[in-house]
């Protein structure tokens, strides 16, 4: 499956339930070591946003990216229901929608991911 085949696909939860459209892919580069010059990438989770209210413009991340205050306080607004799904909750894909395995209580918010102190942010 190609990247391109995620964006943009609805997720629902385990009960069914809407979470939203995939926005982003998050990789780490530890797989296999490929013709003996870089290990490839794998899919590490989906950034999955509640509702398509424009782009991601990085600001959701946390507080590691700086910019206008205004902009970092309305964007955060409109993405505050942006999740992260770890490639392990994914149940598989039904159709054109991905299934996770986990209700949405359980998915950490994006911003999660970039507290400071976290190994693998």
């Amino acid at each position: 499956m190609r990247m391109s085949e995620l964006i943009a696909r609805p997720v629902v939860d385990s009960a069914g339930e809407l979470v939203g459209q995939v926005a982003d892919v998050r990789l780490i580069q530890d797989g296999p070591l490929l013709q003996q010059v870089q290990n490839a990438f794998r899919v590490a989770g989906l950034i999955v946003v509640a509702r398509h209210t424009g782009r991601l413009f990085g600001y959701e991340r946390g507080p590691a990216i700086k910019g206008p205050w205004l902009i970092r306080a309305l964007l955060g607004v409109l993405h505050r229901d942006t999740r992260y799904v770890t490639w392990e909750q994914v149940g598989g894909i039904d159709g054109e929608r991905i299934v996770l395995r986990v209700p949405v209580r359980e998915l950490a918010s994006v911003r999660d991911l970039y507290q400071e102190g976290r190994a693998d942010a």
